[in-house]
């Protein structure tokens, strides 16, 4: 029973986020903060990469904080000039965790 109020708690928290994610954050740090929450959800399995492979396209990605492909895009190409991330085929190495976790910086 424990079990299942922990993981109810994990998923509200999560739908927390995820309406946090929509209303208050820019577009750049939706775009930055969605591989270290992938991240984390990766760590809460066991899997723990600076690569982390993306089991979705751009245009799902953009959809899950409500951005345009174009927007996803730009801000990906952007993080990897700024080697804060280096997109790879089938995903992203996480290069700059501190510059991802603070976009204005």
């Amino acid at each position: 029973m424990a079990e299942l109020h922990e993981r109810a708690g994990y998923e509200l928290d999560l739908v927390n986020h995820h309406m946090n994610l929509l209303s208050c954050l820019t577009a750049e740090e939706k775009v930055a903060g969605f591989p270290l929450g992938l991240r984390g959800r990766y760590a809460r399995i066991g899997r723990t990469s600076v690569t982390l492979a993306l089991p979705m396209g751009r245009h799902d990605i953009a959809d899950h904080p409500g951005l345009t492909i174009e927007t996803v895009g730009r801000l990906l190409t952007r993080l990897d000039r700024e080697r804060a991330l280096l997109v790879v085929p089938g995903g992203v190495r996480l290069l700059d965790c501190d510059r991802l976790e603070d976009p204005a910086a």
